[in-house]
């Protein structure tokens, strides 16, 4: 960061579309998980939530892409295919390998997926600070977004609370 930047207060854009760019691979993975969460819960009483929240989580993706665009910070392509790898990789949800709604893979499901919504809900927050030096940054979609995230956290929590004593008393079928 050069003194300039340092006594005006502007947010670097170098440093900012790296931060950003790493959230966007990160989001093209998540909306795959919760894809395939999605799948996995399913026929469920709790399959409503989680076809709500795959949905939401695309439109979140979709959302920081034009944000970043709009900051002139859209992704390189050979970061474009990291994304894409990534992306493919979590089709083969490696947070639930069995595919279950029970035992203790469908558990670090959705620990993993609370924790990629949490490490989102801060992406909204660090960007809500930053919306306060940089006008290119529209503070009123970011909170709205950062709300959205905060609600996925915990509608999340409460699928993992209302599920969790089950998931690990006998006959679940998971060793």
């Amino acid at each position: 960061m050069s003194d300039a930047q340092q006594t005006s207060g502007q947010v670097d854009n170098d440093v900012l579309a790296n931060y950003l760019h790493n959230h966007i691979i990160a989001a093209n993975s998540g909306k795959r998980l919760f894809e395939e969460a999605a799948k996995v819960w399913d026929g469920t009483p709790h399959g409503p939530t989680f076809e709500r929240l795959a949905r939401e989580v695309t439109e979140d993706a979709d959302e920081l892409e034009r944000i970043a665009k709009g900051l002139g910070v859209e992704l390189p392509a050979h970061k474009q295919a990291t994304a894409w790898i990534g992306e493919q990789a979590s089709k083969l949800d490696p947070l639930n390998p069995t595919h279950t709604a029970g035992g203790h893979s469908s558990q670090l499901e959705l620990e993993g997926l609370i924790s990629a919504v949490t490490g989102k809900s801060l992406l909204w927050e660090t960007l809500l600070l930053l919306a306060d030096q940089d006008v290119r940054i529209e503070a009123m979609t970011i909170e709205r977004l950062h709300d959205r995230a905060l609600r996925q956290i915990r509608d999340l929590s409460e699928v993992m609370r209302s599920t969790a004593k089950a998931r690990f008393q006998g006959g679940s079928g998971e060793g």
